[in-house]
């Protein structure tokens, strides 16, 4: 995925699997997302969008990298996440995280919980 095609599903607004969080800030809540694309039709992530599509970006350092790598440890069985990076300018970069489909391998949990995804939000799957 290339910056335009991001600028171009930004404009399409969130979705069923599409999300946006403003920054790893939101971490935690942007991998209980993947976790719910994870088990159901994949999704992607982008970070450094605000919620109304406006593209902000962050400062990504090596320290923001290793942060990620250390969350998907969280993911229960370990999934393959997909990472790019695209530079917006002045030091600033959105971060895609994409998951394909594994209906295989579901449920996937993130922190021993797991998610699915409902009408473009994300809750707990409940405890059968």
């Amino acid at each position: 995925m290339n910056l335009s095609t991001v600028k171009r599903r930004v404009t399409r607004g969130e979705g069923p699997t599409l999300e946006f969080k403003r920054s790893t800030g939101e971490l935690r809540e942007a991998l209980q997302t993947v976790c719910a694309f994870l088990n159901g039709d994949g999704g992607t992530v982008i970070l450094g969008v605000r919620s109304d599509g406006r593209l902000i970006g962050q400062e990504v350092s090596d320290q923001t990298l290793r942060d990620l790598a250390q969350a998907f440890n969280g993911f229960e069985p370990s999934a393959h996440i997909a990472i790019e990076r695209m530079e917006l300018g002045s030091g600033r970069e959105v971060l895609t995280l994409h998951v394909d489909r594994l209906p295989d391998t579901i449920p996937f949990t993130f922190e021993g919980r797991a998610y699915e995804r409902l009408q473009s939000s994300t809750r707990r799957m409940s405890q059968r």
